[in-house]
């Protein structure tokens, strides 16, 4: 025995799958872990069995995970499994990316690399990238960060039979060898390349890792998968244990292929495959709801979940169609005040940033605490800042902050040196640009960013105006042009801007004042992105579906179930819709207790009203896990709705006396209930004085 001998497996707490999932240590084994299912209990149990069965020494095992945070929680699990006897540290265990750049530290020289060796980040590999374009003379409309995108995308296919010729692509390798640098999609390659050209030193790691652990199997790329195959290839019976769940591979647009979970068995011959299927998260409707839906793809190996409770058959999966997404945001946000004060155990899901800023806005309006988390709030993400700040200079010509960032988008030929030297010509940055006695390029560049603010906008529509702005200044076309990833949503959350936000307003200055009120909420520690804070604060969780991924919430709304939107249109036009219905999976079963499918006869889309069928995804749940919002027409206008009303369906109201209580209303204020009849409180508003009003109009604090 090594000197873990105190290690407590509590193999009773297992059910019969996770148990064999830990005992099947010889040979390959894929665990197919459907969500809600205990994989981490699994795959730490399974570290701590084969330590205990003395199979291996800690550093014999090579335990894979996607984030530091995983690998740091099963290092814990194990600390507490052997009550402080297990030293962590031996064991390998950790991201890709971590144990490849240990391998590479230990074999810098066989690797061609220098003992102190570093590593760029994309800003260091954009300035290389601009003096490799200058080296070689290159005039392209390429940015820098597109050829980083380029590169990391050619390195994330591992060894490639043919050699990359790209001259831009190979001077960018030369140049980080001459300045003793790595960039982070080398880590890997450069692994793999040491084990191809040095076969002694990969028989090393073969010989040292008897286990090999994979956690989220099916995110790895084609450069992991070589990885795994390199350290296997000398046994006909490797002992390789991959975890992970087919029906939860969402990040193919991030180099993930789900071929490599699907031909496991082809890849292993003789593998076996676990599948545990016992959730302990949801409730049987959740569960009966998501697994009718995933049975529509045919790219899956197939398992069904079912509830560790088999009495607790729960609420039935809600479907309501509103008028429109604004009515979307209201029926939403009166289903979440009609629940009472705890406001953290509730979830919006969305599948794309730009659907948050409606559910913003209501909730910022009635006072309701709320976080985005793996997003950016729609006031502070950077394209919305720049565009305010275009407006803010047309309007305010002296606003010297707003000048300072947006000369430089798209780029002018003004530097830092440059701005600075326009403080001398005049009281601010603007008056100091027309008055500089300016030469060549730089007279015209100012000449033409100064043109684009002499226009008569004030006897022009406030959204004509930003629109002529956004345009002329070439900031539109800047992120048209954009390879980066992001800049379609950029474009689309500039469209949301200009079509669904400045055109509420009748002047340009009172949007400028609603935008600053929304840009300094000083609530900024309940708008946080720390997912792990959504438990200690209590605010309405808004997310991204990918975001939300290993989460789980007691009551989760999953609002715009539309076609086009989800799944989107890109999907549907280039046939890879299997996806978004994984995606959908997914955001189903973060749910507990309570799932919301809402989806609109109307949505504004880019300044458009546009009618969308409800989403394909909803037609193919098996109704009997479904409950229409049958009271709703399908048909109906806005103004037929009653948000409230139909939230009664969703979240049944409490019955507790509220005497003493403190609540909000959006016209009086905050003041104490000193009545609480059938529906209607009695509330005191201090100088506002005493008043009735129905119970769905107020918040209770």
């Amino acid at each position: 025995m090594y000197y873990n001998k105190a290690m407590q497996l509590n193999l009773e707490n297992l059910n019969e799958a996770q148990i064999s999932a830990v005992k099947k240590t010889e040979g390959p084994l894929l665990v197919l872990a459907g969500a809600g299912t205990g994989k981490t209990r699994v795959l730490t149990t399974r570290i701590g069995y084969i330590l205990s069965q003395n199979l291996a020494k800690p550093w014999q095992i090579l335990s894979l995970t996607f984030t530091n945070k995983a690998a740091n929680e099963m290092k814990n699990r194990l600390d507490a499994m052997a009550d402080g006897e297990f030293y962590a540290r031996d064991l390998w265990c950790g991201t890709f990316h971590s144990m490849c750049l240990r391998i590479l530290h230990s074999n810098y020289a066989a690797a061609g690399l220098r003992p102190d060796f570093l590593i760029y980040g994309e800003d260091d590999q954009k300035n290389v990238i601009k003096q490799v374009l200058n080296n070689l003379g290159l005039q392209t409309t390429k940015k820098p960060a597109d050829y980083v995108e380029d590169f990391s995308r050619i390195k994330d296919r591992g060894i490639t039979e043919k050699p990359i010729t790209d001259k831009v692509f190979n001077a960018y390798n030369d140049e980080l060898a001459r300045m003793g640098a790595v960039d982070f999609g080398d880590i890997i390659l450069r692994t793999l390349h040491l084990f191809q050209n040095n076969p002694g030193i990969l028989q090393h790691y073969q010989n040292q890792f008897k286990y090999i652990l994979v956690d989220e199997f099916q995110d790895t790329n084609a450069a992991q998968m070589q990885l795994l195959t390199f350290l296997t290839k000398h046994s006909d019976n490797p002992n390789i244990c991959c975890v992970g769940d087919d029906d939860q591979s969402i990040y193919s647009w991030r180099g993930a292929e789900i071929k490599n979970i699907l031909n496991f068995e082809k890849t292993f011959p003789g593998a076996k495959i676990i599948r545990l299927e016992t959730n302990y998260r949801s409730t049987g409707n959740i569960l009966g709801a998501a697994n009718s839906l995933i049975r529509h793809n045919n790219d899956r190996l197939g398992k069904d979940l079912t509830t560790a409770n088999a009495n607790d058959m729960g609420e039935k999966v809600y479907v309501f169609t509103l008028g429109s997404d604004l009515d979307e945001a209201k029926f939403i946000a009166d289903a979440i005040v009609r629940n009472g004060p705890v406001y953290n155990n509730k979830t919006i899901l969305i599948r794309s940033g730009s659907l948050s800023r409606l559910f913003e806005e209501e909730f910022a309006r009635r006072a309701i605490p709320y976080r985005l988390i793996g997003a950016t709030k729609f006031y502070d993400r950077m394209e919305i800042r720049d565009a305010i700040c275009y407006i803010r200079l047309l309007v305010y010509p002296f606003d010297d902050m707003s000048f300072m960032r947006i000369i430089g988008k798209p780029r002018r030929g003004f530097g830092p040196s440059a701005i600075e030297k326009l403080r001398g010509f005049g009281d601010s940055l603007m008056s100091g640009l027309r008055n500089a006695k300016l030469k060549g390029k730089q007279a015209i560049a100012a000449q033409e960013f100064l043109s684009l603010f002499d226009f008569d906008w004030e006897n022009m529509e406030p959204r004509a105006a930003v629109q002529k702005l956004l345009d002329d200044s070439g900031y539109i076309k800047m992120w048209q042009e954009s390879k980066d990833a992001d800049a379609p949503d950029r474009l689309v959350n500039i469209r949301e801007l200009i079509s669904n936000v400045v055109a509420k307003y009748d002047s340009l200055k009172e949007f400028l004042e609603q935008a600053s009120l929304m840009m300094t909420d000083d609530n900024d520690d309940i708008v946080s992105s720390d997912a792990e804070a959504h438990k200690k604060q209590n605010a309405v969780n808004i997310m991204t579906i990918h975001a939300a991924k290993g989460l789980e919430f007691d009551n989760v709304f999953l609002p715009a179930w539309e076609e086009n939107i989800f799944p989107n249109e890109k999907s549907i036009n280039d046939g890879s819709v299997e996806e978004e219905r994984r995606l959908a999976y997914v955001a189903i079963t973060r749910a507990k207790k309570i799932a919301v499918i809402t989806n609109t006869v109307s949505r504004l889309m880019y300044g458009n009203r546009q009618n969308n069928a409800p989403s394909r995804f909803i037609s193919e749940i098996d109704s009997k896990y479904l409950c229409f919002g049958n009271d709703i027409a399908p048909r109906q206008s806005p103004q037929q709705y009653s948000g409230s009303r139909v939230a009664k369906k969703i979240f049944k109201p409490k019955t507790e006396n509220l005497v003493g209580r403190q609540a909000r209303h959006s016209e009086y204020g905050t003041g104490v209930i000193i009545a609480d009849g059938t529906g209607v409180l009695t509330i005191a508003f201090g100088s506002r004085g005493i008043k009735k009003i129905a119970r769905d109009f107020v918040t209770i604090l």
